[in-house]
């Protein structure tokens, strides 16, 4: 993890995983000050490249659709083997802002007298989109992706079957920084939540969902994340095509209209995780 953001997140330490969820230890939970709304923008800028780049890579690899079928059991295979190795490696630690698809949920944070969470301090909560994330993949994504099974590989020995490890692996590196990208949305409304407590809290106190997602809205920062996505999409696509990787007169198009489509959705979701956030804020 190289974002400025993570420099309060080195300090966490290993949770423990039982039934019913990811329980840390007395140590695994520090008090995290969040980054401001300029600087969390900032960061959030510097994922959206990678983002595009991995989606032209897994729309360059042919793939099977019955990968994706029923549950996408491969995929989900895959993204658990992933994730265990993430584990030990410590990539789900609080404060990181990565969350797994297959591994228990995260045990959220509760205000005591001992830990009153003001503001400013991340406060886990117990809410994970990853499942609205992989809806969105299976039904939205996928269809794009998918072609006849021919490999872009070459065997001397035999004539290549589809790649789907490759495949595989793409998935998940798309899905994980997606599914980053949407959670960063938790310090997004507690910088927000920060900067407004008394109208916050009162909402909040109320229940009034509606009322928060008016509070959180920002349509000018919504237009501004749609035209950085479009135009880190541009930018590649034009490199590539420059360079003689792709020959499809619609590249370009193809690519800016599925960029657009997924920010669009990351916008949706991520401001799903902020509402849930600050409906367990108080807890």
């Amino acid at each position: 993890m190289h974002f400025a953001l993570f420099k309060f997140a080195l300090v966490a330490t290993a949770g423990v995983i039982v039934r019913g969820g990811i329980v840390p230890s007395e140590v695994s939970r520090p008090p995290l000050v969040v980054p401001t709304l300029i600087e969390i923008r900032d960061i959030l800028s510097r994922i959206e490249a990678p983002i595009v780049s991995t989606l032209v890579q897994r729309v360059s690899l042919p793939s099977n659709p019955g990968l994706y079928t029923g549950a996408a059991p491969a995929l989900l295979g895959h993204l658990s083997a992933r994730e265990q190795d993430g584990l030990r490696s410590k990539r789900y630690d609080y404060g990181t802002l990565e969350y797994p698809f297959t591994l228990p949920p995260v045990v959220p944070d509760r205000t005591t007298q001992a830990r009153p969470f003001p503001p400013g301090q991340f406060h886990q909560d117990g809410f994970i989109a990853n499942t609205n994330l992989t809806a969105f993949y299976l039904r939205t994504l996928t269809p794009l992706f998918t072609s006849p099974p021919a490999s872009t590989y070459f065997h001397l020995s035999a004539p290549p079957t589809p790649d789907e490890d490759a495949v595989l692996d793409l998935d998940t590196t798309l899905l994980q920084l997606l599914s980053h990208r949407t959670h960063i949305g938790k310090i997004v409304a507690e910088a927000k939540y920060a900067a407004n407590v008394t109208q916050y809290a009162s909402l909040i106190k109320a229940g009034d969902s509606a009322a928060i997602l008016v509070l959180l809205t920002d349509a000018a920062q919504v237009a501004a994340v749609l035209t950085q996505a479009d135009n880190a999409a541009t930018v590649l696509a034009r490199s590539w095509v420059a360079a003689g990787q792709v020959t499809e007169a619609n590249f370009e198009s193809d690519l800016r209209a599925a960029t657009e489509t997924v920010f669009r959705e990351l916008i949706d979701i991520t401001t799903q995780v902020e509402l849930e956030y600050l409906l367990q804020r108080l807890e």
